[in-house]
């Protein structure tokens, strides 16, 4: 488990705490989802849960590894994967194939081992056919499946995933996100999503939104889908779906329930079988 007890941090030279007393627990092969407004604090948290930033009061602890403590921070992170949006601040070798084999290689893993986990790792991201590339010939999408490759070569725990869908079309971004479901359904990886999508965040089983550097709501989806005009509040946009629902809603005697998130559910309602 990943555990926040009273985190706050301030950035240097930050005027306020950019994360102000945040408790938190990520169970092992949880997915949820991390929500809110540009600024809110979500990205200092995703660096916060695997150590790349320390709290400045309270404490974050993995599998009850403190990251206050620097002999730690090795195999935090070894258990925590971390994912940034911007690919090209990620990539440092010259060929794909030295990219992913790079953390392996670091972990003091057979050859063999390591050949194996770049050969699946690139499989499972549909870039087994850019082996020998470097990595600048790429377009910003490839390049987010090379990272995204490089972290499941090392066999994380948790993946801490910090707007990983930016770069890809709508069809990449279906495809990885069922494989990352996939994974944590067949090797028990904890997923923590940040996202500004709310259709994405629907597939987490909590979805947590931050506001100004505190959590503002945790929740089911359901939960979620019948905050409403909250979510706009908290610069979170609605589904059109549910803007919807809103409308049909203002009819009289018209009462379809909030918590509906596809089109199916909603024909069935309005148009139930005889």
């Amino acid at each position: 488990m990943i555990r926040l007890s009273g985190v706050s941090y301030t950035y240097p030279h930050g005027e306020r705490p950019a994360i102000k007393n945040i408790s938190l627990g990520i169970n092992g092969n949880e997915f949820i989802a991390i929500m809110g407004r540009n600024g809110s604090g979500k990205s200092t948290l995703a660096r916060l849960l695997n150590g790349l930033l320390l709290p400045g009061q309270g404490d974050v602890s993995v599998d009850g590894l403190s990251s206050s403590r620097p002999e730690n921070l090795l195999p935090i992170r070894k258990k925590v994967g971390l994912l940034f949006p911007d690919p090209d601040s990620q990539l440092l070798a010259n060929l794909v194939e030295e990219e992913v084999a790079f953390g392996p290689e670091n972990l003091g893993l057979e050859p063999a081992e390591i050949r194996n986990r770049v050969d699946t790792a690139l499989k499972m991201v549909s870039m087994e056919d850019y082996i020998k590339y470097p990595p600048y010939l790429l377009s910003g999408g490839q390049k987010q499946r090379i990272c995204m490759a490089s972290l499941l070569a090392m066999q994380p725990d948790y993946l801490i995933l910090d707007e990983p869908f930016s770069m890809l079309d709508p069809r990449g971004r279906k495809d990885l996100l069922t494989l990352f479901k996939k994974m944590r359904e067949q090797q028990g990886i904890a997923l923590v999503l940040i996202t500004h999508s709310l259709e994405e965040a629907m597939q987490a089983e909590r979805i947590i939104i931050v506001d100004n550097g505190q959590i503002h709501t945790i929740g089911t989806p359901a939960d979620i889908m019948t905050m409403g005009a909250q979510l706009t509040q908290v610069g979170i946009e609605p589904l059109e779906i549910s803007n919807f629902i809103g409308e049909l809603n203002r009819n009289p005697g018209v009462k379809i329930p909030a918590d509906i998130t596809d089109i199916e559910s909603l024909v069935d309602i309005l148009c139930p079988s005889s």
